[in-house]
């Protein structure tokens, strides 16, 4: 499939050229920053000013196209006008700027650029792909929200740690399976930890409470594949998590209408080989980059404080009805897949800027693209946009009309919507987009020039298709639903200070919102959850670690005690030691003169009183104090009274005590 004016990526990587003659390489056009206006310049006094555009900053004054650059300070016209530039508080940071006030409502040009601050509605649900997805192993679904977070910052006590550890070490896909157990069971947890909220889709939380931890399919040698269950994050801010539209996305989907407009349907010419060949010839480019009049033109990524987004199924349908042999319904090919997307009806919810390059006094023959080609003012690329997208818009609700795929109400209410904008559209106060993944084949192609590769059955050769996809992807609530879907990728672009559109304002407020504001009370409830539950935590801790203290000082004296023991104090000591520690497992010993406790007992008594013994009088009387404190414990029997009173004579408690 051909495709022109789209980048793929929505992050560009920076581009660069050699000098000729020096193999030094210097930078074309900066990488494009997350939530980044364009660069400010400022003048040698401090004062911020708007820059000379890309060619203009990328060389010096000796190096100008007609080589007056040593020159310059004789010609009046760029002394006034580099005298004023910097100086004059129309040229400084800008605000709200467009070619032709009567036109825009937002009239402000420097003597270098013309500057649209932009307000954008997103209509339908937008998703900006970015490489990134949420895992179960850094979310949880709980009640409708997933809650995301950093799984290396999260605090955890021994037990869970021991069992991640646990988890981690088994084989395989059961890893897999355990850890998201883990995380699941605690997910009341984990949300209080999570640096972030986003509402879930009905389906989705159900499909996650019915998958997490279990088994996708069974495979070949009865190898057990996990559900992974990831979702595809649409473009955001790297700290905040916010999400965003990238100035990248929005000026790809201004090309395409442009370059649609400037083909006007025509057929390719013998000299394109590939989409690049069409676009340079359209654009005059042939030239290089230098001559290509997009790089004039500045689109900052959007920005918004309050930005609403949810995980909806991004499932497949076919557009016209197809039926097989046995006269059923064909359904479209290929799984429903979880996707982040920013939702529709938020009235001027994000805000950009549109910069354009004017290149006053560069004409024709310099590194520069031509005056003739060059993009006049946003109210043409207003009108280009909407000459192209209005009309794919039109044909995507016919289509979703026909199969009831979208809600009946919907499309009524959005149709009338676009006959009240259309005036504006027509005078180019309006732009009217498409962007993002699932924008259609038929949206990112050029009339006259298009040709789709449709894929047929298994060994069958692909068909081309002039027309466009032959299917169309659709926001959904749950993955087999086949009405009350969303398309996505649609938006409403305007000057920021122009008069907000009533129709418009009114269209937005009936459309369904996510509550954030709810779920940003659950995520800060749960966060306070949290962080109570790791107070009793550190309190627990500090009174177990207080009690281990405790406890080893205990012991340090009871050792220091020990040592000064006489011998025979040891003796009684170790025999203490043995009746405590049969006192703990609950057990007795039996009533054995012969082997046990109490042989040990007797051993002692009789050794303490024999003639020639050295046992002190106090040793004797602890002696007989241990064993009439331990023996009923620990020996059975012992705890009657006809036995303790046989017992004692043998042990001849009295002779011990001196009596």
């Amino acid at each position: 499939m051909a495709r022109c004016g789209r980048s793929p990526r929505a992050h560009a990587r920076p581009l660069r050229a050699c000098t000729p003659g020096s193999g030094r390489q210097r930078l074309l056009l900066p990488a494009s920053d997350p939530i980044r206006s364009p660069r400010q310049h400022r003048s040698s006094r401090g004062s911020p000013i708007q820059a000379p555009g890309a060619w203009f900053a990328d060389r010096s004054l000796s190096h100008l196209p007609d080589g007056s650059g040593s020159r310059l300070s004789r010609h009046r016209s760029w002394r006034v006008a580099l005298a004023n530039f910097g100086s004059d508080s129309r040229h400084r940071a800008p605000g709200l700027c467009a070619t032709g006030a009567s036109q825009c409502g937002a009239a402000h040009m420097s003597a270098f650029f013309d500057t649209v601050a932009l307000a954008i509605t997103p209509l339908t649900p937008v998703h900006i792909g970015c490489g990134q997805d949420f895992e179960p192993t850094n979310y949880v679904i709980d009640d409708g929200v997933l809650y995301h977070f950093d799984p290396a910052r999260v605090p955890l006590s021994k037990s869970d740690r021991d069992a991640l550890i646990s988890a981690v070490n088994r084989r395989g896909d059961e890893a897999i399976r355990d850890l998201q157990k883990f995380f699941h069971a605690r997910k009341e947890r984990f949300a209080g930890v999570a640096h972030g909220a986003v509402a879930v889709a009905a389906g989705v939380a159900e499909q996650y409470g019915r998958r997490i931890g279990q088994v996708a399919q069974h495979e070949n040698g009865g190898r057990r594949v996990a559900n992974q269950l990831e979702i595809e994050r649409t473009a955001h801010h790297p700290h905040t998590g916010a999400p965003y539209i990238p100035g990248s996305s929005i000026k790809g989907a201004i090309r395409t209408a442009w370059l649609d407009q400037l083909n006007d349907g025509q057929g390719k010419s013998p000299g394109d080989r590939n989409a690049q060949d069409i676009e340079k010839r359209l654009l005059d480019s042939r030239a290089g980059f230098h001559a290509d009049p997009f790089r004039l033109l500045q689109v900052a990524d959007t920005r918004s404080t309050e930005l609403d987004s949810k995980v909806v199924f991004a499932t497949n349908h076919k557009k016209r009805e197809v039926y097989d042999k046995d006269g059923r319904l064909v359904e479209a090919k290929g799984p429903a897949t979880r996707r982040e997307a920013i939702m529709g009806g938020q009235h001027r919810a994000l805000r950009g800027e549109i910069r354009i390059s004017t290149l006053p006094g560069i004409g024709a023959g310099s590194r520069a693209p031509g005056p003739g080609h060059r993009i006049p003012a946003f109210a043409a690329l207003a009108t280009a946009c909407n000459r192209y997208y209005l009309r794919r818009m039109r044909a995507l609700l016919d289509v979703l009309e026909s199969r009831r795929l979208a809600a009946p109400q919907w499309l009524s209410e959005l149709k009338k919507l676009l006959a009240d904008l259309q005036p504006h559209l027509d005078s180019g106060h309006l732009m009217l987009l498409r962007v993002g993944r699932h924008s259609g084949a038929e949206s990112v192609t050029l009339d006259g020039v298009r040709s789709i590769k449709i894929m047929k059955g298994r060994g069958q050769p692909p068909d081309w298709s002039p027309e466009g996809a032959k299917t169309v992807w659709l926001a959904a609530e749950r993955d087999g639903e086949r009405s009350g879907m969303l398309p996505f990728g649609w938006l409403i672009v305007e000057a920021a200070n122009s008069v907000p559109i009533e129709s418009l304002e009114h269209w937005c407020a009936a459309q369904p919102r996510t509550q954030m504001a709810e779920i940003r009370a659950q995520l800060a409830a749960a966060q306070q959850r949290a962080a109570a539950e790791t107070l009793r935590q550190h309190q627990l801790e500090a009174e177990r670690q207080a009690r281990a203290a405790a406890e080893a000082a205990a012991q340090a004296a009871l050792e220091a005690a020990r040592a000064l023991l006489s011998a025979e104090g040891k003796l009684i000591d170790e025999f203490a030691r043995s009746c405590r520690s049969k006192a703990d497992n609950a057990r007795k010993d039996p009533l054995n003169p012969g082997s046990g406790l109490y042989a040990e007992a007797l051993r002692l008594s009789k050794a303490a009183l024999r003639a020639d013994s050295t046992w002190s009088t106090e040793d004797r009387m602890q002696l007989a104090e241990m064993l009439t404190e331990w023996l009923p414990k620990v020996v059975d029997k012992l705890d009657r009274k006809d036995e303790w009173k046989d017992a004692r004579k043998k042990l001849q408690l009295a002779a011990l005590r001196g009596e």
